[in-house]
């Protein structure tokens, strides 16, 4: 019985376009059958030399702007497929796939056969992407069209509707990069890769309108703004059709939004134009589809031998806190511009921190190409005054985003008056009975949990991206700190910790800890690094002060300062006296630096990283994820 449902679902799937094509070509005969199909050849026929060529070159532009929709693709699956491979493969894809019929269909299999190192999951995986992402660049392009020319024929609401829509998905998928149903992850197009998608989709659309309004008769007064919302509803008719070619529902719409046009020269036009873009595409995909491509796995840049996180952390001009990548899907990355740590957002490829090697300076173009790779925008986070230097002077737009405090061992030494609050509350801490113990190699995980989620239910949940969270792998690999009060324990704070450097990760206590329990616990932490002879400790970053600003960005500051607890955290680091370092964030420009403050804080928010970056050795860029 399943065999036969199965069997009648494929008949129904290949029979409903075959009998919409059938029936749209029997109308249009009907409508068309006072028409001399001698004449209409005649006319075919009387096209210029200059109209073919036209027609032609705009016809080449059209299905190179198509061919870029697999680009986007194979980048967004991390393939590694060169962009001209790429390019070469979707144009031979889709000019047969839209004569042939049955697009997604066709298109997997002439990918495969031209990728066959992809396979055909992942081929399919391609062609779907590619039909879903033009069909709703279609969608929007189609509804600013009839808006905005004319001739269209289309009531506002209905376009106004779609653009609607688009706004809701686009907010959607910004704000949820990754969607998870059933167990499984699925990671959405970025806002990158919509823009550049509806770009070529109106690059592509314009192109083969204009193949078709170059090769229309003298006797047609049309224009190309005219003729674009026409050609732009006819195609979403042929496609969502499914007849091959789109033969029927194209003729038909084309005739029915211009009927004032004479027929015969529509139809003339319409004839020379499915040779020109349908018919000539086809046999010259057909004849790449001859032979599959060789994969060209040659490099831009050099690489380098894999190094891995401790390896990394060992240099002195890394900072300690890059130990976060174990937690946060990120990678330390190395390119022939040098080391860093990198982290991949639902729409940027973030530098984290400072390079652990190199200058800044020489990484700002391998970086622009590796996120270019993955349809993302490239930011730095959270980097040092010299290399926000670096950074501007590349052109990059710079901005402060928070202060890091840094107490020097050597220099803590607890006497005098600047530091009377802080003995006030290490005394509150002690008399309350307060006993501090250096974290184990057998760490006691269920009570830290315990401890940890009271935290957050007090405070809200974690938040990731430079931060933190609790997991017990992550933590194994800190130094720890526990505070405990009559054998219960009570609080602990987890530092990121190298020979040259500790950095305050995790702060966690339960909200009936006494007062100043925290302090306690980073004072013991701060003494205990310098009898380790380790001579810099920091209490991480706070969110920069909103004063002094222009009046808009001082309203969003303070905002921010105020959700992120900006005074509370501020408050609590000063009472070490620490020297505040300001850390900056940097974009290339003003636009996609504000796009990509947006997007990190919603990463931060999420605290659930995306899957680590899967660098392709073919783009000269090898990771080591963490």
């Amino acid at each position: 019985m399943g065999q036969i449902l199965r069997g009648a679902r494929s008949a129904l799937r290949h029979g409903v376009p075959i009998a919409i094509g059938v029936a749209c070509c029997w109308a249009l005969y009907h409508q068309l059958q006072h028409i001399d199909f001698g004449q209409l050849w005649q006319t075919v026929l009387s096209v210029k030399p200059w109209q073919w060529i036209a027609s032609i070159l705009a016809t080449a532009l059209s299905f190179w702007a198509v061919a870029r929709y697999d680009v986007i693709a194979h980048r967004h699956f991390q393939t590694g497929l060169k962009d001209d491979q790429a390019t070469l493969s979707g144009a031979t894809a889709i000019s047969i796939g839209q004569t042939v019929g049955a697009g997604a269909i066709v298109g997997a299999f002439v990918r495969w056969r031209m990728q066959p190192s992809l396979g055909l999951v992942t081929s399919a995986k391609v062609t779907a992407f590619v039909t879903l992402t033009f069909m709703a660049a279609w969608a929007v392009l189609t509804a600013l069209a009839v808006l905005v020319l004319p001739e269209s024929s289309v009531h506002p609401s209905i376009p106004c509707s779609v653009l609607g829509i688009a706004a809701v998905g686009l907010g959607f998928v910004f704000f949820n990069p990754v969607l998870k149903r059933a167990g499984k992850e699925i990671e959405m197009p970025t806002v990158t890769a919509m823009a550049a998608s509806l770009g070529f989709c109106f690059l592509d659309t314009l192109a083969a309108a204009f193949a078709f309004w170059v090769l229309l008769p003298e006797g047609i007064d049309l224009s190309l703004a005219q003729l674009f919302p026409i050609y732009l509803i006819a195609l979403g008719a042929a496609i969502l059709s499914g007849t091959p070619g789109g033969v029927g529902p194209f003729e038909l719409t084309v005739l029915a939004l211009l009927p004032t046009m004479p027929e015969a020269e529509l139809m003339a036009a319409i004839v020379a134009f499915r040779m020109m873009y349908y018919a000539l595409p086809a046999v010259i995909g057909g004849i790449s589809l001859l032979r599959p491509m060789s994969t060209n796995d040659s490099a831009s840049w050099q690489l380098q031998a894999n190094g891995d996180l401790d390896k990394a952390l060992e240099n002195n001009s890394a900072r300690a806190e890059l130990g976060v990548v174990r937690q946060n899907g990120g990678a330390i990355l190395h390119c022939t511009g040098g080391v860093c740590g990198v982290v991949r957002t639902g729409q940027t490829l973030t530098t984290i921190f400072d390079p652990v090697h190199g200058h800044s300076a020489d990484l700002a173009s391998p970086l622009r190409k590796i996120a270019k790779d993955q349809n993302r925008i490239v930011c730095k986070y959270k980097i040092s005054a010299r290399h926000a230097l670096h950074a501007r002077r590349e052109g990059w737009s710079v901005i402060h985003v928070s202060d890091e405090a840094l107490v020097s061992t050597k220099d803590h030494t607890m006497e005098g008056s600047k530091y009377r609050q802080l003995r006030r509350k290490l005394r509150q801490a002690e008399k309350a009975g307060v006993d501090i113990r250096r974290g184990k190699v057998e760490l006691p995980f269920a009570e830290m949990a315990r401890v940890s989620t009271a935290w957050e239910t007090s405070h809200g949940a974690a938040r990731g991206l430079s931060m933190g969270t609790f997991e017990e792998h992550y933590v194994s690999h800190q130094k720890v700190l526990l505070a405990y009060q009559d054998d219960t324990l009570i609080g602990f704070v987890t530092f990121h910790a190298t020979r040259h450097e500790w950095c305050l990760d995790l702060m966690r206590v339960t909200p009936e800890a006494p007062d100043g329990t925290m302090h306690l616990l980073v004072n013991t932490a701060i003494e205990a690094a310098r009898v380790a002879e380790v001579p810099c400790v920091s209490l991480a970053a706070a969110p920069a002060n909103p004063e002094n600003r222009g009046k808009l960005e001082t309203y969003l500051r303070q905002v921010f300062f105020k959700k992120a607890g900006g005074a509370g955290l501020r408050q609590f680091k000063a009472c070490f006296k620490p020297r505040w370092q300001p850390l900056y964030m940097a974009a290339p420009g003003w636009g996609q630096l504000a796009f990509a403050a947006v997007d990190l804080i919603g990463s931060v928010r999420r605290a659930e990283p995306l899957r680590p970056p899967q660098f392709a050795t073919s783009r000269a860029v090898s990771s080591t994820q963490v």
